[in-house]
């Protein structure tokens, strides 16, 4: 595939606007729901069961989708939850190094208080936060119920660097 003519990437830069969502398809739905929505702060912005009009079959690439879905807004990012009732798909978690998109991440504060209260709800980490980039990052990846990935990351100043403002 060869890169696109410069004048399509000025259009394309001109008509991406921001990013809006990340999508997880689940098989408990209510347990990832809670998990979004009651650990991590998200909010509920729609939900709809058994939606299966004959276009979201054609725009997922599976003609005769049937799914439970919602969307879940923190800030200006969205998850997009889905559980298909039809076509059903593979339930094993996909390991980091397999092709495609692998996790999300969300910046923090204190990477270190949000693994302790993931650790104290009973999740389960890939490690403890480690520091990583020479000490400007530190961060850990907490799988989810059903084994979706979630970064969790801290960004420190470069050492010497004044520290930001607060006004």
């Amino acid at each position: 595939m060869s890169a696109p003519q410069p004048q399509v990437r000025a259009a394309l830069r001109d008509a991406l606007l921001r990013p809006h969502h990340t999508a997880v398809c689940v098989t408990d739905f209510e347990r990832a729901l809670r998990f979004y929505t009651e650990f991590l702060p998200f909010q509920l912005e729609g939900e709809m069961d058994r939606r299966s009009e004959p276009a979201l079959g054609e725009v997922v690439g599976l003609p005769g989708a049937v799914i439970r879905w919602a969307m879940l807004r923190l800030g200006s990012h969205r998850i997009e939850l889905f559980k298909y009732y039809e076509p059903q798909g593979r339930d094993d978690a996909r390991p980091q190094c397999d092709l495609g998109y692998s996790h999300f991440a969300l910046e923090v504060a204190d990477v270190d208080a949000v693994y302790a209260q993931a650790m104290a709800s009973g999740y389960r980490a890939m490690s403890p936060p480690r520091d990583l980039r020479g000490g400007r990052t530190r961060a850990f990846y907490l799988c989810e119920p059903e084994g979706a990935v979630t970064e969790f990351i801290q960004f420190r100043p470069a050492e010497g660097a004044a520290p930001a403002k607060t006004d």
